[in-house]
């Protein structure tokens, strides 16, 4: 499996694991694809033999201010378990390593579900903490509640 950077011809696969995956919390179908053409959106493709398993998004807007945001990862269903989606997060880590300023603090932030109990989990193994502060709904009408992780940067 490689994990490589997102092309035109990937829009079609994200708008479809992204209306199986992300149905119930609005038109991510629509939006996530679109968003994948925003110059600070990087998307990337997991991928084995030429068959993309699951992609992860994040948003570089905020780097200027020490934070990137995670704005969508996602696996197949029938590959999920497998070690993609981990592979993917450290991918959006290093990615927003790189784009944060070699100064100041430095974090990757997510909203998950509240009732995603699975996602939760995943994310607080990996680090992530709830920022008690900040919850929101998903356009669906979700609880979404926002996690964070500090990253560390280079000779920091």
């Amino acid at each position: 499996m490689e994990i490589v950077p997102a092309t035109a011809r990937h829009r079609g696969f994200v708008r479809k694991l992204a209306a199986e995956v992300f149905a119930r919390f609005g038109d991510y179908e629509t939006m996530l694809p679109l968003m994948m053409r925003a110059p600070e959106v990087h998307t990337w493709i997991a991928e084995a033999s030429g068959r993309p398993l699951g992609f992860v998004m994040l948003s570089t807007e905020q780097a200027a201010a020490g934070e990137c945001d995670l704005t969508a990862i996602a696996v197949l269903p029938d590959v999920e378990g497998r070690g993609i989606g981990r592979r993917l997060l450290d991918r959006a880590e290093r990615e927003a390593l790189a784009r944060l300023p070699r100064s100041g603090p430095a974090a990757l932030r997510l909203t998950v579900a509240d009732d995603n109990r699975r996602a939760r989990r995943f994310f607080e193994s990996r680090g992530y903490r709830l920022v008690a502060e900040e919850l929101d709904c998903y356009h669906g009408g979700q609880r979404a509640m926002t996690l964070r992780k500090p990253l560390q940067l280079p000779g920091a």
